[in-house]
């Protein structure tokens, strides 16, 4: 066991190491290594709030009860199968860009501006709206990040982040409007 990474990680014991963690390579996108680095930092606080986010969503979609669990739980799993995927989406990008994801639970957990809920369990108000404070949070780190990548001159990875940001936004404002509605409960508050 590598005391650097604790008793979570394991670091192989042969094989070659092909690219130290926290570098960016030169890439196959001709972008220069002092943008595809800025880039790669940005994208990598997407990639761990959104990592995040999915537990969120994915917890709170396992826990979900009370008269609107079918529809709350509908929600949170269409909403936490399109996290993943712009997870997944980010994910390529940094690599394409010739960074690393972060990949560990230390790595996501330094960069993430979204936070994980407690391991408790809490009713479903509580818990969407955390989920709705989360979207808040990563909506707004995508947008600083797709003008920062048209400022660079990145206009691939502007145009990704873009698409996605569209259903982000969406799924937010979905998620806004089941909270808005008075029949989501607090828990104990029906007999």
């Amino acid at each position: 066991m590598d005391p650097k990474y604790g008793r979570l990680v394991r670091e192989p014991d042969s094989g070659e190491r092909l690219q130290e963690w926290g570098t960016v390579e030169e890439n196959r996108l001709r972008i220069g290594h002092d943008v595809a680095e800025s880039l790669v930092d940005a994208l990598s606080v997407d990639f761990a709030g959104s990592f995040n986010l999915f537990y969120l969503l994915r917890k709170h979609y396992w826990t979900v009860d009370g008269a609107e669990h079918e529809d709350v739980a509908g929600f949170l799993e269409e909403a936490y199968k399109r996290v993943r995927d712009f997870n997944d989406d980010l994910g390529e990008r940094i690599v394409e860009l010739g960074g690393i994801p972060p990949n560990t639970p230390a790595t996501i957990q330094e960069r993430a501006e979204v936070h994980l809920e407690a391991e408790d369990l809490y009713d479903t108000r509580v818990s969407l709206e955390g989920d709705l404070e989360g979207y808040a949070t990563l909506v707004a780190s995508v947008r600083d990040h797709v003008d920062l990548a048209e400022e660079l001159g990145d206009s691939g990875t502007g145009e990704r982040l873009r698409e996605r940001l569209e259903g982000l936004e969406d799924d937010a404002r979905d998620l806004a409007k089941l909270l808005a509605d008075d029949a989501l409960v607090e828990s104990g508050a029906v007999n």
